[in-house]
């Protein structure tokens, strides 16, 4: 039995983006990394879903069962309509994935594997440590002001199955949300990470916000928090080459384009003027930038 996974949690909402990643990241993976896709919610036509995820050598797995029963003391006003069940389960993993998982890749649904993934692989993550790489946030107050800092985004995880804080972490959020800062399972991680925390390059997990300043080549995750979304259509700052594997996805096979969630046209609207705002502010940058964003992706933090 294998030891290591990459592993997703979803629900109906994220399940076609999810599908997404875990293909791409089956295409760069080794065979002996399994990759599953764990449900936190039951999808309609799950059993054909499953066949067809299985002849690309992807896993579905019904979890709402396990995941219901280890968080569903979760109240829902936590979540105040902003979160769900499949954001927090990445604290409970180890309850739910079977035993012989010791090396543990978490990834959001909202990535996409765009390069070899076999440094992250073969980089093991030694027990009670876990590696992840500076966020969004982070990243930005570094590129614009060279202060660094070690809060780290949650969307892209890899850790040991011994020793994994995730479940400190939900005691954390349960009984002191406060300290989270309004961020959930990520402010409760990066609460309780301190010398757990082994920081990485944001090859692995790179925030679309800075797709403008990158060299493609050199990144190999690329994670796309927030609003917009790529399925949704092409937005400053990527290409439409990013969207075009979502419309490939839902040509492949019609149970793929049953999972697509589309936008309303105001909303659509909306994000296209908010794209042309951004790429007219994103003309200009610092000399300092690219060294900057050098360093984050082949400097002092590769795996």
């Amino acid at each position: 039995m294998n030891s290591q996974c990459v592993v997703y949690v979803t629900d109906v909402e994220y399940s076609f983006p999810t599908i997404l990643s875990a293909l791409q990241a089956r295409k760069f993976t080794r065979e002996t990394t399994d990759v599953l896709i764990l449900l936190s919610e039951r999808l309609d036509n799950f059993d054909q879903l499953k066949n067809l995820l299985a002849t690309s050598g992807v896993n579905m797995v019904d979890a709402t069962a396990p995941l219901r029963e280890r968080l569903g003391k979760l109240d829902e006003t936590f979540f105040q309509g902003r979160i769900s069940i499949s954001t927090m389960a990445k604290l409970v993993l180890c309850d739910v994935l079977p035993a012989n998982y010791t090396q543990i890749i978490y990834l959001d649904g909202d990535t996409q594997i765009i390069g070899d993934l076999s440094e992250l692989e073969n980089a093991l993550a030694p027990e009670g440590k876990f590696f992840a790489a500076r966020d969004y946030t982070a990243m930005d107050d570094y590129l614009r002001t060279g202060i660094d800092s070690s809060y780290f985004n949650a969307g892209v995880l890899k850790f040991h199955r011994n020793g994994w804080i995730g479940p400190e972490a939900l005691e954390i959020f349960l009984k002191h949300p406060e300290v989270c800062q309004g961020k959930h399972d990520q402010g409760a991680l990066n609460y309780l990470g301190g010398s757990a925390l082994i920081m990485v390059s944001n090859r692995w997990n790179f925030p679309k916000q800075f797709l403008h300043l990158a060299n493609m080549s050199l990144l190999s995750i690329v994670h796309y928090m927030a609003h917009p979304k790529p399925w949704h259509g092409t937005f400053f700052p990527w290409s439409d080459a990013e969207n075009r594997v979502y419309r490939d996805l839902r040509k492949s096979d019609a149970l793929y384009d049953a999972l697509y969630r589309g936008l309303t046209f105001d909303r659509l609207i909306l994000y296209k003027y908010r794209s042309i705002l951004e790429r007219l502010k994103h003309t200009v940058q610092s000399d300092d930038t690219q060294p900057r964003l050098q360093r984050l992706l082949v400097g002092d933090y590769v795996v």
